[in-house]
C-alpha cells in the first residue's frame, strides 16, 4: 500500500478529485450527519444522534459510484467485505466471516428480507435491482437482531428504493462494455387518475443486463457469463391526510454459468468443468401506514417471496410468506417506544434424487416474534435505549436478543454513543438435514476414502455477545469524522465433527469418514473502523476511510475441527479507501474510488487494490453520458479463493460507456 501511494501518477490523479452536488452531496456536512435513518430502531433517527455504526450510501453516491451491481455499492462502506468470486457470484460480510455463503449479515429490501434459509445467507445475483430506483442503502455494522431478530448478528443491509413520487416519467438508459457486457433500463411513472396530485403514484421498469464472463487463473474461459431479465412495478398511495398504502413487486430471470469441481476439497484429481446456473422468481410486497393526529403511527406490511435455484446441478425452491406489526408512540415527555409482532413461514427445499440430500426434502418452518424498544431521555443531551426481541423458531425454540444502547451529544457537533448487545443465528435446513459425499479419494488399490457431511437436528444457535462504541463529531463545516471500535465474544460456532473411519464392504469396498455439523467453535474478535468526509473546497469532496479485524477462533479441546479456522479467518486484516468526487463544471463530473485490502491469513490471494474513474457529461437537462474504468491498476487479479467447489476466477480491467435520458 506504501508503495502504491508513491505513485506520483497516482497522486496526481487523486489530487484532481473533488465533490459532487446533488441531494446529500450539495448539502452541508451538518445536513447529512442529521440525515434520516431509519434501520436501527425501526424508526426514523438523525443519524448524528444514532447510537450504532451506521453508514448511509445516498442516491448521488449511488449514482457518481461508477457501479454496476449491489455489491459493487456496498464497497463504498467501512467495515464492508466484498470480494468477487466469479462474473455471478461474491463473497460479502461484515466483521469478519467471508464466503460465498456468508450467513452473519442480514439483508433487506424495503423492509423484506432476502435472507435463504437453506445457508442463512443471500444469493446476490437474485438482487441485480435497477440502481437509479434505490433511494439510499443504510449499512449497520455490528448486531441489529434486537429489532431486526436472527441472523442480524454482524450487521444489517437496508435497501430503500424511491418513493414512486420521486420516480415521475420516463427514463431509458443503455450501457456497454470493453469486454461485450449489456444493460439497459426502461422506466416510466406517472400518477392514476392522470394529472391529479392526489392519485395513485406508480411506476414500473423493466431491465436486460448480459455479464462477460471472466478467465480462470490459467487463462481459461471460467464459464461464468450471465444474462438475467428483471422487471417490476412500485405504487404509493395517499388514501387519507392519514393513511398511505404501498404496493410492489417484481419478477427475475436468471441465466448464467460457473466453473466448479465435483468435490469439496481441492485435490489434484478434480479438474473444473463447467455447469449452467439458472434461477427464477419474484416478490409481492403490500404496506399500510397511519400516523394518528398525535405523531404516533402504525403499519402493517405482508410479503410473499419465491424462487427456484438450478445451483450444483440441485433444484432448490424456497417460498416466504411474512406479516409484520409495528407500532410507534411516545409516553409522556421522555419515552419514545416502537413495538411490534411478526409471523413468518418458510418453504424450502431440494427434491430426492439428487447429490445432496436433505432430511426432510421439503420442509415449512413458522417463525413467530415479537419485539420492544423504548427510547429514554434520561437528559437534556442523553439518551438510553433499552429493548429485545423474542423468536420462537423450529430449530432452537424461544431465542431473546437484548439490546442496550446510550448516546450523549454534550453538544451539537458531536456524539459519543456505547452498545451492548446480544444476537443469534439460526440454525440453517443445511446444517441441520444435509446428506453429501464432500471428497472420494483413493487410498489404497481397490480402497476408496468416502468423506460424508452429515446434517445434525440438534444443533444450537450461534451466538454473538457484543460490545461497541463510537465517536461522531463534525469539527467544522468542511470536516466531519466517525469512528467506532468493537468487542466481539462468538460462541457455538459451526464446526465439522470427524468420527473414526468405518470400513463398509461392497462393490468397491470403502472406508466411509463421517463429518457432522457441530457447534464447538467459539472466537473473539475486536477491532474498528473509522470514515472521514472532508469538503476541500465547494466543488471537491474526499471521504477516505479505514477499518482493521482481529479474529481469534478457537475450538473446543473435543473438538476434531480441521477446516474452521480457516473458514473464520476469511477476512482482511486491514481495508482502506478513499473516495473523490469533483464537479468541473456545472456540466462536467470526474470522480475516483480507490480501494485497498490486506492479504488473507490462510490464502494465496495477495494483499491488492483497486481504482476506479468515472467522467461523466451533461447534455442539456435531461441526457448523461458517462465513461467509467473499473480495476484500472492491472489487468486482472483473483478477489477470493475457490469456496465451495466454486472455481474462482479474475476480475479483468474493464471499460464501459453508459447513456440516461430522462423525460
Amino acid at each position: 500500500m506504501r508503495n502504491l501511494l508513491k505513485a506520483p501518477w497516482l497522486l496526481a490523479l487523486l489530487a484532481t478529485s473533488g465533490w459532487c452536488q446533488n441531494k446529500l452531496a450539495e448539502a452541508s456536512l451538518e445536513q447529512l450527519l442529521n440525515t434520516e435513518v431509519t434501520s436501527v430502531s425501526k424508526k426514523e433517527q438523525k443519524l448524528s444522534r444514532t447510537a450504532a455504526a451506521v453508514f448511509v450510501i445516498g442516491q448521488d453516491d449511488i449514482r457518481r459510484s461508477g457501479a454496476t451491481s449491489l455489491p459493487d455499492l456496498l464497497r463504498m462502506a467501512p467495515g464492508v467485505d466484498v470480494a468477487q468470486i466469479d462474473a455471478n457470484a461474491w463473497a460479502i460480510t461484515i466483521r469478519g466471516f467471508n464466503s460465498r455463503y456468508s450467513n452473519k449479515v442480514l439483508v433487506l429490501i424495503d423492509g423484506r428480507s432476502v435472507y435463504t434459509p437453506s445457508f442463512s445467507g443471500v444469493d446476490w445475483d437474485h438482487l441485480d435491482m435497477p440502481l437509479e430506483d434505490i433511494e439510499r442503502i443504510e449499512v449497520i455494522r455490528g448486531p441489529g437482531a434486537s429489532v431486526w431478530g436472527a441472523n442480524a448478528v454482524n450487521g444489517v443491509i437496508n435497501i430503500i428504493t424511491k418513493n414512486a413520487k420521486a420516480t415521475r416519467g420516463g427514463l431509458v438508459s443503455a450501457a456497454a462494455d470493453s469486454h461485450g457486457g449489456t444493460d439497459g433500463l426502461v422506466r416510466y411513472g406517472g400518477v392514476v387518475p392522470a394529472g391529479s396530485g392526489d392519485g395513485a403514484a406508480w411506476r414500473a421498469f423493466a431491465k436486460y443486463s448480459r455479464i462477460a464472463g471472466m478467465p480462470l487463473p490459467d487463462g481459461s474461459p471460467g464459464g461464468d457469463a450471465w444474462s438475467r431479465v428483471h422487471g417490476g412495478f412500485r405504487s404509493d398511495w395517499d388514501i387519507s391526510p392519514y393513511d398511505s398504502l404501498t404496493l410492489e413487486g417484481d419478477l427475475f430471470s436468471n441465466d448464467s454459468g460457473q466453473s466448479r469441481h465435483r468435490w469439496f476439497y481441492p485435490t489434484n484429481f478434480d479438474p473444473p468443468f463447467r455447469q449452467d446456473v439458472d434461477a427464477a422468481g419474484g416478490s409481492l410486497l403490500a404496506r399500510w401506514d397511519h400516523t394518528f393526529a398525535g405523531g404516533a403511527n402504525t403499519s402493517l406490511q405482508a410479503y410473499y417471496d419465491t424462487y427456484r435455484r438450478n445451483d450444483m446441478g440441485e433444484p432448490e425452491i424456497q417460498r416466504t410468506m411474512d406479516l409484520d406489526f409495528q407500532d410507534h408512540f411516545a409516553a409522556g415527555d421522555r419515552h419514545d417506544i416502537v413495538w411490534g409482532l411478526g409471523a413468518r413461514s418458510l418453504t424450502s427445499g431440494l427434491p430426492p434424487g439428487y447429490e445432496v440430500a436433505l432430511t426432510p426434502p421439503i420442509k415449512t418452518v413458522p417463525l413467530f416474534s415479537a419485539f420492544f424498544q423504548d427510547e429514554v431521555r434520561v437528559a437534556h443531551a442523553l439518551w438510553l435505549t433499552l429493548g429485545s426481541k423474542v423468536e420462537h423458531n423450529a430449530y432452537t425454540g424461544f431465542e431473546y436478543e437484548p439490546n442496550v444502547r446510550l448516546a450523549w451529544a454534550p453538544t451539537y457537533r458531536q456524539t459519543f454513543w456505547a452498545a451492548a448487545s446480544r444476537a443469534i443465528r439460526q440454525p440453517s435446513r443445511e446444517e441441520t438435514g444435509v446428506d453429501i459425499d464432500l471428497l472420494e479419494l483413493p487410498v489404497a488399490p481397490g480402497l476408496l476414502a468416502v468423506t460424508r457431511l452429515q446434517g445434525n437436528p440438534h444443533i444450537q444457535s450461534e451466538e454473538l455477545r457484543d460490545y461497541e462504541a463510537g465517536y461522531r463529531t463534525q469539527w467544522t463545516r468542511r470536516v466531519s469524522l466517525d469512528l467506532t471500535t468493537f468487542l466481539s465474544f462468538y460462541r457455538h460456532l459451526g464446526t465439522e465433527e470427524t468420527a473414526a473411519p468405518v470400513f463398509v464392504p461392497g462393490l468397491p469396498p470403502h472406508l466411509d469418514i463421517a463429518l457432522t455439523v457441530g457447534n464447538k467453535g467459539r472466537s473473539v474478535n475486536y477491532g474498528g473502523e473509522a470514515a472521514l468526509n472532508l469538503s476541500v473546497t465547494s466543488r471537491w469532496r474526499i471521504s477516505p476511510s479505514y477499518s482493521q479485524l482481529h479474529i481469534n477462533f478457537r475450538v473446543d479441546p473435543s473438538s476434531t475441527d480441521q477446516q474452521g479456522f480457516v473458514l473464520a479467518e476469511d477476512a482482511p486484516r486491514h481495508m482502506f479507501q478513499i473516495r473523490s468526487f469533483w464537479n468541473v463544471s456545472r456540466k462536467l463530473e470526474w470522480d475516483h474510488t480507490l480501494y485497498w485490502a490486506q492479504s488473507l491469513p490462510h490464502e494465496t490471494i495477495p494483499s491488492h487494490a483497486r481504482l476506479d474513474s468515472r467522467i461523466a457529461w451533461k447534455v442539456g437537462e435531461r441526457t448523461e453520458i458517462g465513461v467509467v474504468g473499473q480495476n484500472l491498476l492491472r489487468p486482472r487479479f483473483r478477489e477470493f479463493e475457490e469456496t465451495f467447489q466454486i472455481a474462482g476466477t479474475e476480475v479483468e480491467r474493464s471499460v464501459y460507456g453508459k447513456i440516461t435520458w430522462t423525460f
